[in-house]
């Protein structure tokens, strides 16, 4: 069954991705670079700046290229300070080994929201890699990350994991991962060591280091498959079980077959 490592790495990518991101809330305090092939404009009454063709932003090791990109300000206390940027057309953000791409981003400076969207995204590391097929959202403030259809993760130990949405929740502090919840069609594959489990929804909690699974719960190896209405994957053990539901009174009902070859 999946490691500790399969959710440590939903930290890491969203971890990593915010702070490419987020990098740019205090872009106002030092020097941001721009180059573009086509066109930098300044729209005075607008209260936007605009750069046209191959454009590439550089700032603080963080480097983000689009070939459209706007960054509208307000005027306040004698200086233009920058409030929104968006990025249109083959963004590519980077930062050291780690990079986001997709077709649309924006990132407002004052909410510290960052979103990137279209019909295809992803996000890569030394850790693995995430695609998305709708948006991924970084929430700074309120310290949450979201991708939403047709999640795919790959992880460096090959293991994938799809489901329709993931969420992560991390500590204010230290941005140590909370929570994390995968929803809708969840899988955790790693067709190497011939393990998957299947569920509606998948639930870790970093205190004790379970995975909760609900809904149609399939957990299969090389040799048998079980499924149920409820499971459960212990992550310092690797050992998953099927579980009854003690709201409802109910003995465990699943069912144990061996995996046709």
């Amino acid at each position: 069954m999946p490691t500790r490592k399969l959710y440590i790495f939903f930290f890491v990518c969203f971890a990593s991705i915010s702070q490419l991101v987020c990098a740019k809330t205090d872009i106002n305090k030092s020097e941001l670079t721009v180059e573009a092939d086509e066109s930098l404009e300044w729209f005075e009454k607008e209260k936007y700046y605009m750069a046209k063709g191959n454009v590439i932003l550089k700032k603080d090791g963080v480097t983000l290229k689009a070939n459209i990109v706007k960054a509208d300000y307000v005027f306040e206390n004698g200086e233009n300070i920058l409030k929104k940027i968006i990025a249109r057309e083959k963004v590519l953000l980077t930062k050291g080994n780690t990079k986001a791409t997709g077709q649309y981003m924006t990132y407002n400076l004052e909410n510290k929201i960052a979103k990137i969207l279209g019909s295809f995204q992803t996000f890569s590391s030394p850790s693995g890699y995430v695609e998305s097929k709708k948006i991924i959202i970084f929430d700074d403030l309120k310290n949450i990350a979201e991708a939403e259809g047709d999640v795919k993760i790959i992880l460096s130990n090959k293991t994938i994991i799809y489901a329709d949405k993931v969420k992560a929740n991390f500590e204010p502090t230290d941005k140590t991962l909370k929570t994390a919840v995968a929803t809708g069609n969840v899988i955790i594959e790693n067709k190497d060591k011939g393990r998957k489990s299947k569920a509606d929804l998948g639930v870790y909690n970093s205190n004790n280091e379970m995975v909760k699974l609900t809904g149609n719960v399939i957990i299969i190896n090389q040799k048998s498959k079980i499924s149920g209405s409820r499971g459960i994957t212990n992550l310092k053990t690797g050992i998953s079980n099927i579980l009854g539901d003690p709201k409802k009174k109910k003995r465990v009902k699943g069912t144990f077959s061996p995996v046709k070859k």
